[in-house]
């Protein structure tokens, strides 16, 4: 949803955003705001999700500037193992399957998450979460980094994040075995077999 901030009280770290209607007034606490680049400000447009409270009044959550984007620390990290990868790969001798391995299974974890997201919105049938931690633990977490920090979906769940992190450093010490001795024998022959 978007909206308008249309008070903010900068020194209290709270305001008010009005909806698209004109009628709805929405209460926004600084700590909603993602990527805080900027301070909000009287006028300044918003994206954001609504959560009711106990009482039953409307709170803005997940709330971003609109214009301003920025990426989260963990995609970063996820695009950062993206080009160690390859780095590791052509310096160190790496199998030359890890770099279309990781590109491909992130871009079809961040659509499964997309997809996902969707269904929620519109009630259909989910992908399980074993499936998305699945496709993390196969290389495809970067993706799934990405997804959390873009999509906002799955970024909040704590035994979700909890396993996925899991998902990422068993992925993570499986390709670093890779460059042992025993690794570097079974990607050969795995590469031999595949091309």
């Amino acid at each position: 949803m978007k909206g308008k901030i249309t008070r903010w009280h900068d020194d209290k770290g709270y305001g008010f955003i009005t909806a698209p209607d004109g009628k709805s007034k929405i209460f926004v606490h600084i700590s909603a705001v993602k990527h805080r680049a900027k301070r909000l400000a009287k006028n300044d447009t918003v994206s954001f999700d609504v959560e009711q409270d106990r009482k039953g009044r409307l709170n803005a959550v997940n709330v971003e500037l609109t214009g301003v984007k920025g990426l989260s620390v963990t995609a970063l990290f996820g695009g950062t193992f993206l080009v160690f990868v390859s780095g590791a790969t052509v310096l160190l001798g790496g199998s030359v399957l890890f770099i279309p391995l990781y590109l491909v299974m992130s871009v079809l974890t961040y659509m499964a998450y997309a997809g996902d997201k969707r269904a929620a919105q519109l009630g259909n049938w989910r992908t399980s979460e074993n499936t998305l931690h699945v496709l993390a633990l196969a290389g495809g977490w970067p993706g799934a980094l990405m997804a959390q920090s873009q999509l906002r979906h799955k970024s909040k769940k704590q035994p979700f994040k909890t396993i996925l992190w899991l998902t990422i450093f068993i992925n993570m010490a499986g390709f670093f075995w890779t460059f042992s001795q025993p690794g570097h024998d079974v990607m050969n022959r795995l590469t031999h077999l595949i091309l």
